[in-house]
């Protein structure tokens, strides 16, 4: 009898470095495929040193997650808080500042928002539109802060808190100063002190914050793992769509180092950091030229992360490509590749 056909299984990580000749310019590209179908893969973002503040060496990241890879991810404000919305492990870390293309994972899946998306706190019967999670400084309307943000909420005046342990209401009250965080749960914060709407949680009460997805008949809810909002978006339906300026990355016109992530297919997610700044090695790229390069490489869905001095990727422990000062850059956050 014949022998069976064996189909080669697909490796869950593949690394590949190019040097190409791009309009009469060296270019040095480093390739990252994921493949998010296989069980043993698993790809996060994360945030230098586990917390909202502060920053990080890619290097020491990767060594933290024991990660087969490590890539910088995107933009941050000054003291390291996300620039957008922010999921590791289905909880939310960041709101979406209202700007930047949203790559979402869940179910072994990659796909980029299209929509609007809100995040609610409560349950089915009393909910409350979030209008930031882990902000800094103190703002106005409903807040949420994690364990991620700190001790406390560093709210120093007279404010409406609702402690939430393992999902249950511990407590709503209004304080005279600073509230801890509970280590399994968080906090819900709100600067008005009379008729706070979170006076209206009952103590023993299930509350959850949830994420819902703009659509015709109004929202739904949406159960995700891992969710960055990236800057804004090079490739989109196959098709070239980056712009000369960008909200976060500026001016996208200069050839220089750049990182993207994209999508081939919604189980292969796609890396790819560009060197720059080195005359005859690798010169750079612009937005448009990067978006040209993703698309002849079998990318159709592509954003914008940061790039210069941050660009890197780590595999195998190695940092593989050239960051363009010849050292490293501390940084904000970053995706991991882990295998297990």
């Amino acid at each position: 009898s014949p022998s069976p056909t064996v189909i080669p299984q697909k490796e869950p990580v593949i690394y590949t470095k190019k040097q190409i000749e791009y309009e009469g310019n060296p270019q040095v590209l480093h390739i990252l495929e994921v493949d998010l179908s296989n069980p043993q893969v698993k790809v996060l973002p994360v945030l230098s040193t586990g917390r909202v503040f502060g920053f990080e060496y890619l290097t020491d990241i990767n060594k933290r997650y024991k990660a087969t890879a490590t890539i910088n991810a995107g933009f941050n404000y000054p003291y390291g808080q996300p620039s957008g919305l922010f999921i590791k492990d289905g909880s939310i870390l960041s709101t979406s500042k209202g700007y930047g293309r949203i790559l979402l994972m869940s179910d072994k899946k990659a796909w980029f928002s299209t929509s609007p998306l809100k995040v609610w706190v409560g349950e089915d019967d009393y909910k409350l539109p979030v209008d930031s999670v882990n902000p800094y400084p103190k703002q106005k309307g409903i807040l949420i802060f994690t364990p991620e943000y700190g001790t406390t909420n560093r709210i120093d005046t007279k404010h409406t808190v609702t402690v939430v342990r393992s999902n249950i209401v511990e407590s709503s009250q209004v304080v005279s100063g600073e509230t801890q965080i509970p280590k399994d749960g968080f906090l819900i914060a709100d600067l008005r002190i009379e008729s706070s709407p979170l006076l209206n949680f009952s103590v023993g009460q299930n509350v959850e914050v949830f994420l819902e997805s703009e659509i015709e008949q109004g929202y739904q809810e949406l159960a995700l793992e891992q969710g960055y909002q990236c800057s804004g978006s090079l490739v989109e339906n196959g098709k070239n769509v980056a712009k000369d300026l960008d909200e976060w990355a500026g001016n996208l016109r200069i050839p220089t180092p750049k990182t993207a992530v994209g999508i081939k297919d919604e189980n292969t997610l796609f890396f790819l950091v560009v060197d720059g700044r080195q005359p005859e090695y690798s010169e750079g790229v612009t937005g448009s030229q990067l978006a040209d390069i993703l698309i002849s490489l079998g990318v159709t869905e592509a954003a914008i992360l940061d790039g210069g001095a941050s660009s890197e990727l780590i595999f195998n422990d190695e940092i593989v490509n050239r960051p363009s000062t010849g050292k490293e850059r501390l940084l904000a956050s970053a995706f991991v590749v882990i295998v297990e």
